[in-house]
């Protein structure tokens, strides 16, 4: 009998121990072989210790540059992107990690996320004032880019954002209970990607991939399965409470216009974001958003969830369209 267990533990271990070597090895191998089939289709251009990607199209002034939420990169924007471009030149980035880009150092945070930004365009030869398009996260680090480089900015449009006191206005306990589990969520996977475990569970796909076109689903599912994607997101939540706090602390909005498009339903929102209460909060905050400015428009929308360039892509569209030609012919 002791011989059994023996022999039978003597298999858990060869297993464990072949796991352990050999499912990294098949990670790093797919995620080479999906970055040769989907390759970058705009610019990789150095920043300092990485490389970002970039992508623009079309021509003209202002520019538009649309930063993604948190876990997305510039594959959101293929709604919106191509018909933006026929009005002007229009940018969308992969922040360090996701899509295309190489990893960057940490914190992932307002403060680095916009001075990588910064970075890039100054690279990419985008020297004058540009209009920002920033969703969830994407929006509270325009946000703050807007503050930190004031004389950049034409113009914010905010989708579905982050505001800076979102954390600070929560209830004590449900901001706890959301944050704790998100982070848990994202610190587990950013540990178990690298195995490939993630790639082997053939787990569903993603809100942000079954929102896509199926021409891009392929690409978007096998480049968001690269273990640095997670690691990025994991670094990203990890620095949300003081990405909040650095957005808070760089003093007040330019002058400039501002157009605040918002959700008027919770839906697509991470696990714990739902509720009459958080629908109460998520209006209070967009509200107050298009109040900051004096020269805002707050469009609220019960079409769309939290998404809304992927559910409503023409209400986006059309509220660049309108700020370009609205700076062109002041």
């Amino acid at each position: 009998m002791k011989a059994k267990k023996s022999k039978f533990s003597r298999r858990v271990f060869v297993f464990l121990f072949a796991s352990l070597v050999l499912l990294p090895g098949y990670q790093a191998f797919a995620s080479a072989a999906d970055m040769r089939v989907y390759p970058p289709p705009g610019q990789m251009i150095y920043v300092g210790g990485h490389h970002l990607h970039l992508h623009c199209m079309g021509e003209g002034e202002p520019v538009v540059v649309m930063e993604a939420g948190m876990s997305g990169w510039s594959a959101d924007w293929v709604l919106t992107q191509p018909e933006v471009a026929k009005t002007t030149r229009v940018c969308a980035y992969d922040r360090a990690g996701y899509g295309w880009s190489e990893e960057g150092p940490l914190p992932r945070d307002s403060r680095q996320a916009a001075a990588e930004l910064h970075t890039l365009l100054s690279k990419a030869g985008i020297e004058g004032k540009v209009i920002l398009v920033g969703h969830s996260l994407g929006g509270l680090f325009a946000q703050y880019f807007a503050k930190t480089y004031p004389r950049q900015v034409a113009g914010i449009i905010l989708v579905d954002s982050v505001h800076p006191e979102q954390s600070l206005r929560m209830k004590e306990d449900v901001r706890k209970t959301y944050e704790e589990n998100l982070k848990s969520l994202t610190l587990f996977t950013s540990l178990v990607a690298p195995t490939g475990l993630l790639r082997l569970a053939n787990q569903p796909e993603t809100i942000i991939v079954a929102k896509l076109p199926d021409a891009h689903r392929p690409m978007a599912g096998a480049m968001g399965l690269q273990a640095k994607a997670y690691r990025a997101l994991a670094g990203e939540m990890t620095s949300f409470d003081e990405s909040q706090i650095q957005a808070r602390n760089a003093g007040p909005l330019p002058a400039v216009p501002m157009t605040v498009l918002s959700s008027a339903i919770v839906r697509d929102f991470p696990p714990g974001f739902s509720g009459e209460y958080m629908k109460s909060l998520w209006d209070e905050l967009q509200n107050d958003l298009a109040n900051q400015q004096v020269d805002s428009l707050h469009v609220s929308t019960e079409n769309s969830g939290h998404y809304i360039h992927l559910d409503q892509p023409d209400l986006v569209i059309d509220a660049i369209v309108v700020m370009v030609e609205q700076l062109r012919h002041p």
